[in-house]
């Protein structure tokens, strides 16, 4: 997203954060609903660039934006894209995620409020493990030639009964974008915007047995400290590393594994 349109986005994210503080209860509706709106507008192309028409003043577009979603969504809600549309935006698309965006912030919101932010969190993070290693599941949720609401409804019943209210509507949000962003992209996102919002970075981190208590204490003193901020870990076996560990925050990656050593070393050896 270009300077001119993320700081359109932090200006409505202030505006929306202070709805979200006075609407105890309703926000993860109101992710919901705006989720629909992006949807809406991702699927009729001529109706966004509409809204984000440099030769249509900011009233006209708020007024289009007004008349088409009253009695669709809530008044918050609409007063929110009203707000949006008169924002100016760099690229048509730089609205659509700006909806994603504060679509998420509400959901997580809701689950702050709740004291459910750091199980969503891990939740989300197990959820994006699981995905990663049955392949077969994460095939068939990502299968486009599946209507997105069968996707949905699957999801929705190998999930509802284990997962927060939260992380469900996350996470059916995810399978009902593929196939962009892909699934991992989205829970991923997910993730990194849960920490965010407790102020932490994520340190997602892989190796072959399970680390005690007290090693996942060091290790996240050590990150802390290098990163100098508070850092979320978590942790995933996989037999595969066959030992030492990789760790992935944010773009940063420290692959310490014992299998990739045995990579260096036979590449060498071949050579």
């Amino acid at each position: 997203m270009r300077a001119a349109s993320q700081e359109a986005l932090d200006r409505a994210r202030d505006r929306w954060e202070a709805v979200l503080r006075e609407s105890s209860g309703s926000e993860t509706e109101f992710g919901i609903q705006l989720f629909a709106v992006a949807d809406l507008f991702r699927g009729e192309g001529a109706l966004c660039r509409a809204l984000n028409d440099a030769n249509r003043s900011s009233d006209d577009r708020g007024a289009l934006a007004s008349r088409l979603l009253d009695g669709k969504v809530g008044g918050c809600v609409r007063d929110l894209v009203v707000g949006l549309v008169r924002e100016r935006w760099a690229q048509d698309a730089d609205l659509l995620d700006a909806l994603e965006e504060l679509g998420v912030d509400s959901v997580l919101a809701g689950a702050q409020r709740c004291k459910r932010l750091g199980a969503t969190e891990e939740e989300l993070y197990r959820l994006m493990r699981l995905l990663a290693d049955e392949r077969s599941l994460r095939l068939t949720l990502s299968d486009e030639s599946l209507p997105a609401s069968r996707r949905v409804r699957l999801a929705s019943s190998l999930w509802a009964q284990s997962l927060g209210p939260e992380t469900l509507a996350l996470a059916l949000r995810a399978v009902e974008r593929v196939p962009l962003p892909t699934l991992a992209s989205s829970l991923r996102a997910y993730v990194d915007a849960a920490a965010a919002r407790q102020s932490r970075l994520v340190a997602a981190v892989t190796v072959a047995s399970p680390l005690s208590r007290a090693q996942e204490e060091r290790l996240t003193r050590i990150l802390s400290a290098k990163y100098g901020g508070d850092v979320s870990l978590h942790v995933s076996v996989s037999p595969d590393v066959v030992g030492g560990m990789r760790i992935r925050i944010g773009d940063d990656v420290v692959d310490a594994t014992l299998a990739t050593r045995i990579k260096g070393v036979s590449d060498a050896i071949g050579k």
